[in-house]
């Protein structure tokens, strides 16, 4: 058997990383600083806007909007 670290009380969805990425909300869920980033990136990913592409958050509301036209 090996010591317990205060790792092994973290929980594995936050082992091993950076604090400094994370803040806690008001209601103390524990959330990315960066998830409105990533959650743009995602969503320029689902209407097929390239990564190595020069884009604008305007160009993937255009590229949604089309798709909702599409769907009515």
């Amino acid at each position: 058997m090996r010591q317990a670290t205060q790792q092994d009380f973290v929980i594995p969805e936050f082992r091993g990383k950076d604090p400094a990425d994370y803040e806690v909300r008001n209601d103390g869920v524990c959330i990315r600083k960066d998830r409105w980033e990533m959650g743009m990136q995602r969503v320029r990913e689902l209407v097929g806007i390239k990564s190595n592409a020069d884009w604008e958050i305007k160009d993937i509301i255009d590229a949604v909007e089309n798709i909702a036209r599409k769907e009515t």
